[in-house]
């Protein structure tokens, strides 16, 4: 970007890297208000424990101003205790844990389940238009709860 009007077109600041000494762009920290997060296993507190990578739920649990969780399944802390260094979110940082099995989909939740790339294409057929999404939503929610497609909720 150096040499370039993008940084003063995008209002960006220079400043020098304390490791290299080099001059390099930085951006202002994101800081949402929330972060809706979905894991494996979570207690009725808060912890959360995460199966396979864990970076961008680590990163989003600590930018935003609050978490709330979906979680696959709700287990006791003594089980969150047994492999400690899986439980990723802390309980200080969640303000609500919500029991949520299947709530990921149709993106992946390891180990329960792969990403539905079917079901990602159906989503995003309905970018951008408020009553297919709509439908869409109330499909996801009726399978999730089992129901068929006529039957009343």
């Amino acid at each position: 970007m150096f040499g370039s009007d993008l940084p003063a077109a995008s209002g960006l600041q220079s400043v020098l890297d304390p490791y290299s000494g080099q001059e390099v762009y930085v951006i202002p920290r994101l800081r949402p208000d929330w972060a809706i997060l979905h894991v494996p296993e979570a207690d009725e507190e808060g912890n959360a424990r995460i199966f396979g990578t864990v970076f961008w739920d680590r990163i989003m649990s600590r930018a935003a101003k609050a978490v709330i969780l979906s979680a696959e399944r709700i287990v006791s802390r003594a089980e969150l205790a047994r492999l400690p260094e899986l439980t990723v979110v802390p309980s200080l940082f969640v303000r609500a844990v919500v029991h949520a099995p299947g709530g990921a989909l149709p993106c992946s939740s390891t180990p329960d389940y792969d990403l539905d790339r079917s079901g990602v294409e159906a989503y995003l057929q309905t970018v951008g238009k408020p009553e297919a999404l709509s439908g869409y939503l109330e499909a996801q929610d009726r399978a999730l709860r089992g129901l068929s497609p006529g039957a009343a909720a």
